[in-house]
């Protein structure tokens, strides 16, 4: 049974490196675990908030901008307006879609005991996908931001 919560990173896709980490995560202490990797699972990481929201406001300056091409007096207004929205919602679907990363799954069996932990993670492209039997290091930060590193890493 895992006795821990998950543990995830706090955006993927600023900490695509196994050497990156977050500002907050700076002059933080962090628990170390030496353990081994007993479930492993792909899955994907949805985009942030902040991607949607730039993919919304892109969109919507964007389609405004070229409504307001169209048109004249109130016919202007109405087809920028229009396009303003319908660029926000296309805009805000490209956003979540750019954003949306795979990430991994780990239950990590600590070193002479029961205890599990689970952690999710991006997919590091130093690593790849880790499986199942890998020992490592579990690095369980302050503030939400843990990773697992093979052993070497």
């Amino acid at each position: 049974m895992v006795t821990a919560a998950f543990f995830g990173l706090t955006s993927c896709s600023e900490l695509s490196s196994v050497n990156s980490i977050s500002a907050s995560s700076m002059g933080t202490a962090a628990q170390v675990i030496n353990g081994t990797v007993v479930s492993s699972r792909v899955v994907d990481v949805e985009a942030s908030s902040t991607d949607k929201s730039l993919g919304t406001g892109i969109g919507a300056a964007l389609g405004a901008g070229s409504g307001a091409l169209l048109g004249r007096g109130k016919g202007q207004i109405v087809s920028s307006v229009g396009f303003g929205v319908a660029g926000a919602l296309l805009g805000r679907g490209v956003g979540a879609a750019a954003g949306k990363t795979k990430g991994q799954e780990l239950v990590i069996k600590a070193d002479g005991g029961a205890q599990q932990y689970s952690v999710i993670q991006p997919i590091y492209s130093q690593i790849g996908a880790i499986p199942v039997g890998t020992h490592g290091t579990l690095h369980l930060g302050v503030g939400g931001t843990s990773k697992f590193l093979p052993d070497g890493f």
